[in-house]
């Protein structure tokens, strides 16, 4: 299973087209907020609204159900700052997911606590780390998901795996 995961584009299309033509065989496609485009524009995005989205109707969670990976989508904006990275995981074992993307940062991130995994795939704007736009390629196979990131402004896209068991 491929599952693409881009967040933070603020009102730019050619990123978004440029993944969905890089990745035909996609599984999922997850925008974690603050793209500032109507939803017809962001198909075939499962996108949740984030602090720029002033006027879509995406909503505030998504939770997406694919089998033995169920996903929660947050942009993460209204977590409490100080512990948000714990914030996300307790959400994440509220909802019964085992993975949370989220945005808002604009730094790509990818940990695991009890028993879930969180991707944060950085913005395709600009991440504040002074990094590459990214965004996040996440693979399952065999009860493992591996998490690739994937920088847009190199002149030969590099990519970071990180492994993750599910199980």
């Amino acid at each position: 299973m491929k599952i693409i995961v881009v967040s933070d584009n603020h009102g730019r299309s050619k990123p978004l087209s440029t993944i969905i033509s890089a990745h035909p065989d996609a599984d999922a496609y997850i925008h974690c907020g603050d793209s500032e485009m109507s939803l017809s524009e962001l198909t075939p995005f499962v996108t949740v609204q984030g602090n720029n989205d002033y006027y879509n109707e995406a909503p505030k969670i998504a939770k997406i159900n694919l089998g033995e990976i169920v996903i929660l989508v947050t942009h993460g904006h209204r977590l409490p700052y100080g512990n948000r990275k714990e914030a996300l995981v307790d959400l994440g074992i509220a909802e019964g997911c085992n993975l949370v993307c989220w945005g808002h940062t604009h730094v790509f991130d990818v940990y695991k606590s009890r028993g879930i995994t969180v991707v944060n795939p950085g913005s395709l704007y600009y991440n504040r780390d002074g990094t590459s736009p990214s965004y996040a390629v996440i693979h399952y196979e065999d009860g493992a998901l591996n998490v690739e990131r994937i920088d847009m402004k190199l002149p030969v896209k590099t990519t970071k795996t990180f492994r993750f068991f599910s199980k």
